[in-house]
């Protein structure tokens, strides 16, 4: 009986050694992705609210979409309600992975987030990781930017440098991978 204890032990410390290497991977991404993004500022009109991931969903000017997290340090967030117009400094979505789906997946959208906190400077505190398995609306070999139809809604992602655009075309069913920064500041407009 103690072996088998003692061989339970070990698998569930395996495990749990594994999840936290997993963790650190994935914390080293963001850290590395936050830095390498420009801070973007934006005034646009809260859309969606999402007080338990402490995110916006915000709607600016031109009819962009953009999903926030709000940093823990940003006060009044328990405040802010859909319709707000509000000013916004964060890091926008870097897409750090954009793979070609075939086969059975191929049209199908879903979408995971894993939650990870990184320090970084400036107060970027935090990001967010989300797999999603994508639908490709529009490209800009250009410009490095790619919009995405993903399970819930549509965005537009900047590709990270060492992302392969070159193969990527519209109607193309992607599994990408993006990190999104936490806001540092959140100012209503116009109370």
């Amino acid at each position: 009986m103690k072996t088998a204890t003692k061989a339970t032990a070990l698998v569930i410390a395996a495990a749990a050694a594994s999840l936290a290497c997993a963790q650190d991977d994935m914390a080293s991404t963001a850290q590395a992705v936050l830095s390498a993004a420009q801070p973007v500022h934006m005034t646009a009109e809260i859309v969606g609210i999402d007080a338990g991931n402490r995110s916006l969903t915000l709607k600016g000017s031109g009819g962009n979409v953009a999903i926030v997290l709000v940093s823990q340090q940003v006060a009044g967030f328990d405040q802010l309600k859909i319709g707000d117009r509000v000013d916004v400094l964060y890091k926008n979505a870097l897409l750090t992975k954009a793979e070609k789906v075939s086969g059975a997946g191929k049209g199908i959208r879903e979408r995971a987030d894993k939650q990870s906190y990184a320090p970084a400077s400036g107060g970027y505190e935090s990001a967010r990781q989300t797999e999603v398995l994508a639908t490709v609306l529009k490209i800009d070999h250009k410009q490095r930017l790619v919009t995405l139809r993903g399970a819930y809604q549509t965005q537009t992602f900047q590709a990270a440098p060492d992302v392969d655009l070159s193969d990527v075309k519209v109607g193309d069913t992607l599994h990408a991978v993006f990190v999104s920064a936490a806001a540092v500041q959140v100012t209503p407009v116009g109370r």
